[in-house]
């Protein structure tokens, strides 16, 4: 799995720069795949991704806790009509500069599956 605690990578202040976040994790799921790509049979790039983006950006029950105060009053800020799709928007884009990679310089050496969500 290439998401290493997940709150910790995608917990970025949704005001971030999202363009950094999906070079890095492209970088990451790059090194993955250069290390560990002749021993890994299956990748998966996100783990449950919308309950992810859900419970953290509209819900506010994981870290970073972003959601609109009228859902509930622990929430450290946020609108959860529109940050999740937000995070959604990006995880995809990650997702998908991963399987790019993988396709691109990887799939072929290794003859493995193709990345899963």
């Amino acid at each position: 799995m290439l998401t290493n605690q997940k709150t910790t990578i995608l917990s970025i202040n949704i005001h971030n720069p999202w363009l950094i976040f999906r070079n890095d994790f492209q970088d990451y799921a790059e090194l993955c795949f250069k290390e560990f790509g002749d021993r890994v049979k299956y990748w998966i790039t996100f783990n449950e991704p919308s309950s992810f983006s859900v419970s953290s950006y509209a819900l506010g029950i994981f870290p970073p806790g972003r959601c609109s105060k009228w859902l509930s009053s622990n929430c450290t800020g946020g609108d959860s009509g529109k940050e999740p799709y937000i995070v959604s928007h990006h995880q995809l884009l990650a997702h998908a500069a991963a399987a790019h990679v993988y396709k691109k310089k990887y799939q072929v050496c290794y003859n493995l599956v193709k990345n899963l969500i």
